[in-house]
C-alpha cells in the first residue's frame, strides 16, 4: 500500500478548537503533557485546559508527585517515565512537606506551617487560614525571637484537634 504524498497528509494543528478540546479532555496527564509538544495549537489548547482544569473529564491514573534537580515532575507508573510540570507558584514546593489528596490537589505546609492546596497539573494553588489564626494554636518563639513552631496542647487537651479536606 503507497503512502499518501506529504501534501496530502492531515494537518493536526487545524484542528477545530472543539475537537482539539474533546480530544485533549479524553487525555491522562502524561498524554495531556506529551500533547503540547506537537504543535503551537494543540501547546496552547493544552496549557488553558491545565489552567481552567478541564482535563478532569475522564479518571486519571494515579501518579507519584516528585522534585527532581529539573523542578517539578509526575512520574506516570502507567507510562514509565517523568513528566516535567510548568513552573509552580512560591513558596518553592520543594520546601514544603506535602500529603497527597484526591482529584489532583495536594495539601502542603511550609516551614512556617501555612498550609495551602496546590494543583501541580493547572498550577492553581489556594492558600488556606493561617495556623496562627486558630484560636488554640500559639507561636513559640526562639532565644533570637523567631518563630521556632506552634503549641497546639490546648487542642489535644480538649480532643478538637481536626483537619479536613474536602472538594
Amino acid at each position: 500500500m503507497e503512502q499518501p504524498p506529504v501534501s496530502d497528509a492531515a494537518d493536526w494543528s487545524k484542528l477545530p478548537a472543539d475537537v482539539l478540546t474533546s480530544v485533549l479532555c479524553g487525555l491522562e496527564f502524561p498524554d495531556l503533557f506529551s500533547s503540547a509538544a506537537v504543535c503551537t495549537s494543540w501547546r496552547a489548547t493544552a496549557r488553558a485546559l491545565r489552567r481552567l482544569g478541564r482535563s478532569y473529564t475522564r479518571p486519571q491514573t494515579p501518579c507519584l508527585f516528585h522534585i527532581s534537580a529539573a523542578g517539578a515532575e509526575l512520574y506516570s507508573v502507567t507510562a514509565g517515565k517523568s513528566y516535567r510540570l510548568p513552573d509552580l507558584p512560591d513558596p518553592p514546593v520543594a520546601d514544603r512537606y506535602i500529603w497527597g489528596s484526591p482529584h489532583g490537589w495536594l495539601a502542603t505546609a511550609d516551614a512556617r506551617s501555612e498550609l495551602h492546596l496546590l494543583n501541580p497539573a493547572t498550577g492553581d494553588q489556594i492558600g488556606l487560614l493561617p495556623v496562627a489564626t486558630i484560636e488554640q494554636v500559639t507561636p513559640v518563639l526562639d532565644d533570637a525571637g523567631e518563630l521556632s513552631r506552634f503549641s497546639a496542647e490546648q487542642l489535644y487537651q480538649k480532643n478538637l484537634f481536626a483537619v479536613i479536606i474536602h472538594q
